[in-house]
């Protein structure tokens, strides 16, 4: 997107007419200096375990030097004055202790080596270690280094007795002082989301008293980007009516809609993004979008949202701003494209990550893979995924194997060339240019098509020993490295989009349909005629996810109240309906698979899914059969949410998700399962009930189709499960290609018949 709008920015240095003054009730607004002194003296205190830093599985080191690491970041708007590190870990009860050690590193700083008597080899230790907070960075690598000796004479690097064991529920317990910001748009998005950060953003939004739907509809532009920034962490909205929280927040105010504390704000006359110190929390920033109308207050958001304004200062207005051009379908920017190969290099930050090193290789590279969820893969032999890869030489006993894997799914195995080898199979030498210390291969591969879905991780594992240098031969071992080429493409191109629906497991991972376009041009969200808070968040939280999976924000969807279903037209419709207070799901109800009302359910009745549903729930209550049949009422108090999936009854081949809840406490389940990443891959079909962690998914209606596939492909795709209809057309189309042939022999015997006579 080119940055092309005209805009205005101005630093405040003194109060003028045009800065904002909160007015608050509860207390005085603090002076310059003491709001700086206050942030000085506040502490957080931060506890979190290894498996909530990303470290998945227990650090297993295995040989006589190893190591293990994982990534912590620290908030540029923090500082560490206290850091512990509390390690349970597990030597091999084999190893010699005099010898045997493990290290434990920060950013390349030895913080303590740990040694243990020989009685507490083989038991689980903890050991805390208090951390010197100078040695805290922006982003910090923790690094576990083994080093491991099992006999004083000669050794095998690789024997099965040299091991280690960190434990993923070891902790990092750590204090920070937060520090005072300066009021400048330019160091947004901070504080409101830093990248520094990998905990799942927390934000607040405050409206005006009863938001009206254009301040709503400016909001979920901004939760939108803030979805796209927050990408794999999640988030979580929370939303306050005319009061401000005791943290951070993004302010929506227009002339006519503005919350009590900004009554003295002189009134707006252009589209406003300021930024300034909240008037009783020390250290806490407050992000004011504003407007005169709501054309101005979308236009200020919408300049947040797209990145269009070159922002800087405590307070600018935005004097124009040009709009990018609509996205086309499935052009999201992080989803793998289907009109040319992808290189792999495109799906990383750097060529690093592509790449492994150490004594001796069992390391794995990730990539992440989103693609549309549609594609049309039935009967496919897999995606063509054109290998290369690069690695120093193993021994000609043992070289080593490349392990290929999706979402953690194997696929194929290739050995590995040795010096003195070529590779075999599907393998071979590409070019001479590199060193022949290194061996370059290359592989076509198949990823079998059932395998993928909307957001997929390729894992290609090095397995490669170290050499094996002979009985009592001293030799340092040599680093080996291993690489995946950059260049290596995965071919999406060949593949239609066409897709059963309803399909909850497509929304819930990459949010579709309504992803299908970027920038949610072809996307209704419909809100009650009274929404509520809980409503909002919903809402919020919704859009961001969106924005999440595709990488763009989403700015140009239509946000409307369940009195303007009408106008939603030919679009995909994202329903938020606590207890259908406007009957619009009831009025649509022949449509659903379930309905959620307050204090009662209604699910089409299919034996499995009601003895589930009340096993599950645990509904001790009235069950009646309703009159229209098919269908079954459940009443009850309990706390119920369902994510449901349908045709659009407005438009035909469109299609509606609606997140519905029987109360406010029910609505707060579908906003923390939407952002669980644990809980979302449970989704699929067409319904999914959520109740505290339980969530069950089921497949009530029949499906319907959206897409294009040519003719021939989706007549003979139709057909396929139909084989005695299939059979009769074969055996039609055998005797209509029979009577055809028999006229036409029969007109060319009467023919020469003729011929004959004359």
């Amino acid at each position: 997107m080119a940055a092309t709008p005209l805009a205005s920015a101005q630093e405040k240095s003194t109060p003028s007419k045009s800065t904002p003054v909160l007015a608050d009730t509860s207390a005085a607004p603090l002076s310059a200096p003491a709001v700086e002194t206050a942030a000085l003296l506040r502490l957080r205190h931060w506890k979190s375990s290894f498996k909530n830093l990303g470290v998945s599985s227990p650090l297993t080191l295995r040989g006589m030097e190893s190591e293990g690491s994982f990534s912590v970041g620290v908030r540029r708007d923090e500082l560490v004055e206290f850091a512990r590190l509390r390690v349970t870990f597990t030597l091999s009860p084999s190893l010699l202790p005099a010898l045997s050690h493990l290290k434990v590193l920060l950013n390349d700083e030895l913080l303590q080596t740990v040694v243990l008597n020989k009685d507490q080899l083989g038991v689980p230790q903890m050991v805390d270690l208090e951390i010197d907070p100078r040695y805290f960075t922006d982003y910090n690598r923790f690094r576990f280094q083994f080093i491991g000796h099992y006999t004083m004479e000669c050794e095998t690097p690789s024997h099965t007795s040299l091991w280690a064991s960190v434990s993923n529920e070891s902790t990092l317990v750590l204090s920070l002082r937060q520090l005072p910001q300066r009021d400048d748009l330019a160091l947004l998005p901070a504080p409101f989301f830093d990248p520094r950060d990998n905990q799942p953003l927390q934000l607040a939004f405050v409206y005006p008293k009863q938001p009206s739907m254009a301040v709503l509809k400016a909001s979920g532009s901004v939760a939108s980007w803030m979805g796209m920034l927050a990408d794999y962490r999640g988030n979580h909205f929370s939303v306050f009516e005319d009061q401000l929280p005791q943290r951070h927040a993004v302010v929506f105010a227009t002339n006519d809609q503005r919350p009590a504390f900004l009554h003295d704000l002189p009134p707006i006359t252009q589209p406003t993004l300021t930024m300034l110190a909240h008037p009783t929390v020390p250290g806490a920033k407050l992000l004011l979008v504003l407007g005169k109308d709501a054309a101005q207050l979308q236009m200020a958001a919408d300049a947040l949202a797209l990145g269009k304004a070159a922002l800087s200062g405590s307070s600018m207005t935005v004097t124009a701003l040009k709009y990018p051009p609509p996205t086309r379908p499935y052009d999201a920017p992080r989803w793998l494209t289907s009109e040319r190969p992808v290189h792999l290099a495109e799906l990383v930050q750097n060529a690093s990550a592509l790449q492994v090193r150490g004594a001796a290789l069992n390391d794995t590279v990730n990539i992440a893979t989103r693609m549309a969820p549609d594609l049309f893969t039935w009967n496919a032999k897999g995606v063509p995924l054109d290998l290369k890869y690069r690695h120093t030489p193993g021994s000609d006993a043992d070289p080593g194997t490349l392990n290929v894997s999706i979402n953690n799914q194997f696929i194929q195995s290739y050995p590995l060339a040795s010096r003195g080898m070529q590779p075999s199979g599907k393998n071979k030498v590409l070019l001479p240019l590199f060193d022949d210390s290194n061996v370059q291969a290359r592989s076509n591969l198949q990823i079998p098509a059932f395998m993928l879905g909307g957001d997929n991780q390729l894992q290609f594992s090095f397995e490669i020993p170290p050499n094996d240098m002979g009985h009592c031969r001293s030799t340092q071992p040599s680093e080996r490295v291993a690489t995946i080429d950059p260049q290596s493409t995965i071919d999406l191109t060949g593949f239609h989009h066409y897709l059963a629906m309803p399909n909850l497991a497509a929304y819930a991972n990459s949010g579709f349909p309504f992803t299908r376009v970027p920038d949610l041009a072809q996307t209704s969200v419909i809100l009650p005629n009274q929404p509520t808070i809980a409503d909002i968040q919903v809402f919020l939280t919704a859009i961001s996810r969106m924005s999440a999976s595709t990488g763009y924000p989403g700015t140009r969807f239509q946000l409307l109240t369940a009195a303007q279903i009408k106008q939603a037209g030919d679009t995909d419709i994202l329903l938020v309906a606590q207890g259908d207070r406007d009957g619009l799901l009831a009025q649509w109800q022949q449509h659903l698979p379930a309905l959620v009302a307050a204090g009662s359910r209604s699910v089409a009745s299919l034996e499995r899914t009601m003895g589930s549903f009340i096993q599950l729930f645990q509904l001790e209550s009235e069950i009646q059969l309703s009159s229209s049949g098919g269908r079954t009422t459940l009443t009850g108090d309990g706390p119920l949410a369902a994510i449901v999936g349908f045709e659009s009854p407005v438009q035909k081949g469109r299609s509606v998700v609606a997140l519905t809840a029987s109360d406010s406490a029910a609505m707060a389940l579908v906003s923390s399962g939407l952002s669980d990443s644990g809980k979302i891959q449970l989704l699929r079909g067409d319904l999914g009930l959520l109740r505290g962690d339980a969530i069950e998914s089921f497949r009530i209606h029949p499906v319907y189709y959206v897409g294009d596939l040519p003719w021939w492909q989706w007549l003979w795709f139709h057909l396929h499960s139909h084989p005695l209809l299939l059979a009769l057309l074969g055996i039609g189309a055998g005797l209509l290609v029979t009577f055809i042939v028999y006229g036409a022999l029969r007109a060319m015997a009467a023919r020469r018949l003729r011929g004959d006579h004359g």
